[in-house]
C-alpha cells in the first residue's frame, strides 16, 4: 500500500498544499486548481501548520506560497463580483430579503437596504435638493452616476409591490432593476431590467393579464390580497437562488444576462413545478388626444 500523502492548509487562505511520499508538492487553490510547486522545502509542512523549528528557509516559502493564494483569491473575487458593480440596493423585508443581503455582502456587494420603493426614491429626491430633506447618497436626477448599480426588490403579498412602477424609470438612468414577489403562495422573479426598453413590473404584470384566461379574476384578486402564511423553506431557497442567479450574471456581465431580460420565472409551491415564460417590453399606448374632434 503506498503511504498516505501529507496535506496542510495554507493560512489564511481557502488552498492546501499536498506532497506525496516522494517530496513532490502541489497546491490546490479554494477555486480548485492545482498548481505544482517548485522545490518546495522539506519543514513545509510544518511551516504551514506553524511548527517550523526555525527553518528559515521553509518558513520564507510558506509566507511565499501564502501572499501568493491571498492574491490569487483576491483576483477571484474579483472576477466573482467587480469592484465597480458592487453597490447594490435592496427595498423590502422579511426573512428572504435578509437572505439575499447575506449572500450579496458575502460575495463583496456593499448593500443598502430600504423598506420599500418610497423609501428609495426618497434617498434619491434627498441628494436631489443637496440633502435638505434628510441628506442621501445618491446624485440630482438629470445626470451623473447613481448610487447603486442594481436594485433588488422583494414582496411577500401584492400590495408590498405598490409603487414598483414608479422604480421602472431606473433603467433609463443606468440602474439594473431586478425584482421578486409573491402571490398567495406562488412566487415569481421578473425579469433583470437593465434600460428602458426592458420590460418593467407594470408591463410585466399587463403581459400576465393578456396571457391568462381569467385576466378580470386575476387583476381583482390581487388588488384584494393580503399577505400569505410564510413561504415554506424550499420556495425561499429557490427564489432566493433565482435572485442571486441574476444578481451575479450582472454583475459579471454574463452570456447569460441577455436571455435573464426577457425571462419570467415561476414557482407554483402546490405542485413543485418551476417553469420560465419570454416576456418582452411594448411601446406605451398614444395618449388620446380629447381635443382633437372639438378642433374638427
Amino acid at each position: 500500500m503506498l503511504p498516505q500523502p501529507s496535506i496542510a492548509r495554507v493560512p489564511g487562505t481557502g488552498a492546501h498544499v499536498i506532497v506525496d511520499s516522494g517530496g513532490t508538492g502541489v497546491v490546490r487553490t479554494s477555486s480548485g486548481r492545482f498548481l505544482r510547486l517548485v522545490s518546495p522545502p522539506p519543514g513545509l509542512l510544518d511551516a504551514l501548520a506553524g511548527a517550523s523549528d526555525g527553518d528559515g528557509e521553509a518558513s520564507a516559502y510558506a509566507e511565499a506560497l501564502r501572499a501568493r493564494m491571498s492574491a490569487l483569491e483576491e483576483e477571484d473575487a474579483q472576477r466573482r463580483w467587480p469592484g465597480p458593480r458592487r453597490e447594490v440596493a435592496l427595498v423590502g423585508g422579511g426573512p428572504l430579503i435578509d437572505a439575499v443581503a447575506d449572500a450579496l455582502a458575502g460575495w463583496g456587494a456593499a448593500v443598502t437596504r430600504h423598506t420599500d420603493g418610497g423609501a428609495l426614491l426618497s434617498t434619491m429626491d434627498g441628494a436631489a435638493d443637496g440633502g435638505r430633506r434628510g441628506g442621501g447618497t445618491a446624485v440630482p436626477r438629470g445626470g451623473g452616476t447613481r448610487p447603486w448599480g442594481l436594485v433588488v426588490a422583494y414582496a411577500d403579498s401584492p400590495v408590498e409591490r405598490v409603487g414598483w412602477d414608479r422604480l421602472d424609470t431606473l433603467p433609463s438612468q443606468g440602474v439594473a432593476w431586478l425584482r421578486a414577489y409573491r402571490e398567495g403562495e406562488n412566487c415569481f422573479v421578473d425579469p433583470i431590467c437593465l434600460d428602458g426598453d426592458d420590460p418593467g413590473a407594470e408591463q410585466v404584470y399587463r403581459r400576465r393579464l393578456a396571457a391568462s384566461f381569467t385576466p378580470r379574476e386575476l387583476d381583482t384578486w390581487r388588488r384584494a390580497a393580503v399577505a400569505a402564511a410564510p413561504a415554506s423553506a424550499a420556495a425561499h431557497t429557490l427564489v432566493v437562488s433565482r435572485l442571486l442567479t441574476l444578481a451575479l450574471a450582472w454583475a459579471q456581465e454574463s452570456d447569460a444576462l441577455e436571455g435573464y431580460r426577457t425571462t419570467l420565472w415561476k414557482l407554483v409551491t402546490a405542485t413543485g413545478t418551476v417553469s420560465e415564460h419570454p416576456v418582452l417590453a411594448y411601446d406605451p399606448p398614444s395618449s388620446v388626444d380629447r381635443g382633437a374632434r372639438r378642433r374638427v
